[in-house]
């Protein structure tokens, strides 16, 4: 049975591999896009434009909480003047999007423009901020050269990631979250799903439970005030990034204007629930145990006379062993431990939710397309790293403290069948793990160098490298060593007691228990740094990926899009797009003639437009037939909202006839 459970387990960790290789052979890797980063902004960062905008719009790569903030300067004579007519919001029309209103754009001077800016993404909570500058008709500062265009120098990035002391708290406390949570999750597995099925059962949970019940109330409390003070030190950073006082009250406010503080008040609440379960079961327990040690007193005292009668009539030479079962029956009573085996199922599904919702709010939750199948990697991920850390935790920490006196053989057997039950749940955790893993660091980095260049590919190496060798470590410990450890313990009853080879087997145990303790507290340090590695890269987030456009073509003025021909099935097909800039309702044209040359009038025609080189929105349009010329004019604020190259998608339909479609591309300019 044992073999046919692990023989199922590798071949089910094989095929996901399998499937995560050919998925990857076929699909390009999405790109990365955690906290929030500007990728995009209208004026372009470091362009020179002919007059000043009615607005400007900065373009995140994620979703921003309104919270978010941006002020837009005018520099005369080397002071900033604030021009925001309005304070900054998000486009209706799209969440990753801000815009900032300017008061009389027509009478603002010409020269250099200056717009701070301060983003809270609204899934993670992480604060971001940075410059963008423009001109309008000449550079009012005097810089010389060629400017850099673009949004790759509107993130402060040397900033967002400095490790000042609001990152090492932020990092410190989300690393003991990790932990916590983790452990929590180890002690659920191996307490009530692995020991319950392990021979001696009742006595190792009787034991353990003595050493891990209160550990179990430090993990839940680690845990929420690790998720509070997280809380606050978010505020923190987005008060010194606006240069404002930390007020009790931004903490409501945070809590409730994004997607993170949501989440964070459904964690607390969850873990609450866990806290007043522990409590409720735990008394229940002891009134159970009360209840069994008073039943046990009456018992004594009920049968007392009868005992002592039996006694009288007890022949010379022979012992009454009942008068040590009653003072056994009591110990037992009020020794009787919390049954962590009650309400297994509440506790695994509370456990299960609560890092559901932590990988809500992760880096993969935005970093992976599509989401979905991110934040369930990501969810398995944690879920795995508690069943493979957090049981080397208990066994390291809990059991084989425990289970040292090998004088005992019994201790010995019950140390092999809990590593024996241990294995396949072990075996389980890692490959979900190491699966996950790959596939979520794969999707993070997009280039080599990336790798030891940016801080998050350098502290991504560094978790990989140390999670190779704790691998390396439980396969040598559940294939090595747990096997001789096996053997060791079968032979010793072999040998009689007064033998010299009983001894040396003795001593051989000995080692091997040593050996196998000193390479479990190897692994607890080793998982350990990998959970900080973890807060680092939730930290840093992975590398901006930005729209690959030329964004010193899209600065030059330009006239009306050309027009572009292409052949849809029988169809000959005509668009062009006027005025072909951004800021103003956009037409496009659409021409159709059949093979003959004839205008075709009586289809119908459907538009759909996006940005090629990320999602600002998909807007649609309807074209009904009745005229050689077929229009539709977009609204600047759901299309054609960003210099760069958009796509438009045409599908004709005709009555009687199949219909066809096609892409054109055409380029928007200031």
């Amino acid at each position: 049975m044992q073999q046919r459970r692990l023989f199922v387990i590798l071949t089910a960790l094989f095929l996901s591999v399998l499937g995560f290789v050919g998925m990857t052979l076929v699909m390009q890797p999405p790109a990365a896009s955690a906290h929030a980063f500007v990728i995009g902004s209208d004026p372009v960062d470091g362009s020179t434009i002919s007059k000043v905008p009615s607005a400007v719009h900065i373009f995140f790569n994620s979703s921003i909480s309104p919270l978010s903030s941006a002020h837009v300067y005018s520099i005369q004579n080397g002071n900033l003047v604030e021009i925001n007519a309005t304070p900054a919001s998000i486009a209706s029309s799209n969440t990753r999007e801000l815009t900032i209103p300017l008061k009389s754009p027509d009478t603002q001077p010409q020269g250099s423009y200056e717009v701070t800016w301060t983003a809270v993404a609204n899934d993670d909570g992480q604060t971001t901020f940075g410059i963008i500058g423009f001109n309008v008709g000449f550079s009012g500062t005097g810089l010389s050269g060629t400017p850099i265009l673009g949004p790759s120098s509107s993130n402060s990035l040397t900033d967002i990631r400095a490790l000042n002391t609001i990152s090492l708290l932020s990092i410190g406390w989300e690393w003991l979250v990790f932990i916590a949570l983790t452990l929590w999750i180890g002690i659920l597995v191996m307490e009530r799903l692995l020991l319950p099925g392990t021979e001696h059962s009742a006595e190792l949970l009787t034991r353990t439970r003595k050493q891990t019940s209160s550990l179990e109330w430090l993990c839940l409390a680690a845990l929420i005030f690790g998720e509070f003070v997280t809380l606050v030190l978010r505020v923190v950073r987005l008060s010194q990034a606006n240069n404002v006082q930390f007020a009790p009250a931004a903490l409501w406010s945070f809590a409730i204007q994004t997607n993170y503080g949501l989440l964070w008040l459904i964690r607390m609440i969850l873990l609450i629930v866990a806290v007043a379960l522990l409590y409720w079961t735990n008394q229940q327990e002891q009134l159970k145990k009360a209840a069994l040690a008073s039943e046990a007193i009456q018992h004594k005292t009920r049968s007392g006379p009868l005992r002592q009668q039996t006694t009288q009539d007890i022949p010379a030479g022979q012992t009454n062993t009942s008068n040590h079962s009653m003072p056994e029956q009591l110990e037992d009573a009020t020794n009787t431990p919390a049954q962590p085996q009650s309400y297994t199922t509440l506790w695994l599904l509370l456990a299960g939710l609560i890092a559901f919702i932590q990988a809500l709010a992760s880096n993969a939750a935005q970093t992976l397309q599509p989401h979905l199948s991110a934040i369930m990697f990501d969810w398995l991920n944690l879920i795995a790293q508690g069943i493979w850390f957090g049981c080397l935790v208990y066994l390291g920490y809990a059991l084989l403290p425990l289970l040292s006196g090998i004088e005992q053989n019994h201790n010995a057997e019950m140390l092999v069948a809990v590593l024996r039950r241990a294995t396949p749940f072990l075996l389980t955790g890692i490959g979900i793990f190491l699966v996950g893993d790959l596939f979520l660091s794969e999707a993070s980095i997009y280039n080599a160098p990336q790798w030891f260049t940016d801080p998050y590919g350098i502290t991504l190496v560094i978790q990989q490298l140390i999670l190779a060798v704790i691998l390396f470590l439980s396969l040598y410990t559940l294939f090595i060593l747990r096997p001789r450890l096996t053997r060791q313990v079968f032979l010793l009853p072999v040998v009689n007691v007064e033998m010299p080879t009983r001894r040396s087997r003795k001593s051989a145990l000995s080692q091997t228990r040593r050996h196998l303790k000193q390479i479990v507290n190897l692994q607890i340090w080793l998982s350990v740094a990998i959970l900080l590695c973890a807060a680092l890269l939730s930290f840093f987030a992975p590398p901006i990926v930005f729209p690959d456009i030329n964004y010193a073509a899209t600065t030059q003025p330009t006239s009306p899009t050309s027009p572009q021909t292409k052949q849809l099935g029988d169809l000959s097909v005509t668009l062009q797009m006027t005025p072909g800039r951004i800021g103003q309702s956009n037409t496009v044209i659409v021409m159709l003639n059949d093979s003959t040359g004839k205008a075709v009038t009586d289809a119908q025609v459907q538009l759909t437009t996006n940005m090629q080189a990320m999602d600002m929105g998909i807007d649609h349009a309807s074209i009904k037939g009745g005229n050689a010329v077929y229009s539709a004019t977009f609204d600047q604020r759901t299309a054609f909202n960003m210099t760069g190259l958009w796509t438009i998608n045409v599908q004709i339909q005709r009555a009687g006839q199949p219909s066809v479609q096609g892409n054109f591309q055409v380029t928007l300019s200031p």
